[in-house]
């Protein structure tokens, strides 16, 4: 095969292949999003009911190596306030940075673990990462929660006409 011939199929090659920066198609976003919504309420559901063994095991591999899953346990035991109420699909803005990474943007409501009466709402972003075919989380954001939200995302979302 000719230099040029071998040049001119890998060109055709890499123009064809799925590229992990580029925008997702319509049914891969819809795909993604039925994943995200349902890790993301899997989660909200054991950080409401307060099962942080397990919610441990929805984290990013890197917060995990910077958190044992007793360090994580305790600090969450410690803090004051969990999510109340059921989410709603609608109520769950997704945010695209990559196929791979997104921010859920929601409204949560928050109660005082140990006087009920104290409640707040907050619209708070969480960070998701595809890891291992799973959707994780970064439990280092979980530990300052509610009062800590990641910076905005870096680019506004693909599907949304500019």
């Amino acid at each position: 095969m000719k230099l040029s011939n071998f040049l001119l199929v890998i060109m055709l090659w890499t123009m064809s292949a799925p590229c992990a920066l580029s925008a997702p198609t319509p049914l891969e976003m819809e795909n993604i999003q039925g994943q995200v919504r349902q890790a993301f309420k899997e989660f909200i559901q054991l950080w409401r009911t307060e099962r942080y063994f397990e919610l441990y095991d929805y984290g990013t591999e890197q917060s995990r190596k910077k958190l044992t899953l007793e360090e994580y346990a305790t600090r969450m035991v410690e803090l004051n306030w969990v999510p109340v109420g059921d989410l709603k699909d609608e109520e769950m803005e997704l945010s695209f940075v990559f196929r791979t990474m997104l921010y859920v943007n929601v409204p949560l409501e928050f109660k005082h673990k140990s006087n009920q009466s104290l409640q707040f709402k907050k619209k708070q972003a969480f960070l998701l990462m595809l890891e291992n075919n799973k959707w994780r989380f970064d439990l280092l954001q979980m530990i300052r929660s509610p009062f800590y939200t990641p910076e905005k995302p870096l680019r506004e979302d693909p599907s949304k006409p500019q």
